[in-house]
């Protein structure tokens, strides 16, 4: 007596149609731009309790002097690869809040949310510390930055 058991042996026509997918699935790519990392980043980082600012180079400050524009994404690096993930971050810090609490609770939220958003992995968060102000200080420093006379006033 005879029994069959049930086959998984695939035919040519499946076989084919398999290669054809995958073949296609290959030449499909979803990427994203830094600046897009970044902005996620950015959002996550600000939205922590006792993070008063971002900080960044030099250069973005004098670029935001000049272009008179201030970019979320400042103070922020990211290298994006096909499925992970690196970011450095420079921030200010709100006095008496503790340092080593913000940057788990920053690292656990823009790890999330790039995930969630985009699927990638991140797999190396450097966050570093400018400098720390009293929620006070860094508000006059904000304001008092942003009433300078513009220098390319004629009186």
């Amino acid at each position: 007596m005879a029994s069959t058991i049930g086959s998984t042996a695939k035919t040519t026509g499946q076989i084919e149609q398999e290669q054809q997918n995958t073949q296609q699935e290959n030449r499909n790519h979803l990427t994203y731009d830094d600046e897009v990392i970044k902005k996620i980043a950015a959002l996550a980082t600000i939205e922590t309790d006792g993070i008063l600012g971002m900080s960044g180079s030099f250069f973005q400050g004098m670029k935001e002097t000049f272009g008179r524009e201030e970019s979320i994404t400042k103070g922020i690096r990211a290298d994006v690869g096909e499925k992970q993930v690196a970011i450095d971050l420079e921030v200010y810090v709100e006095y008496g809040k503790s340092i080593p609490a913000i940057y788990k609770d920053i690292k656990e939220s823009v790890a999330r949310n790039i995930h969630q958003m985009t699927g990638l992995e991140l797999v190396e968060f450097n966050m570093n510390v400018d400098d720390v102000f009293t929620r006070e200080e860094f508000e006059d420093n904000r304001s008092s930055s942003k009433s300078r006379p513009d220098s390319n006033r004629v009186e």
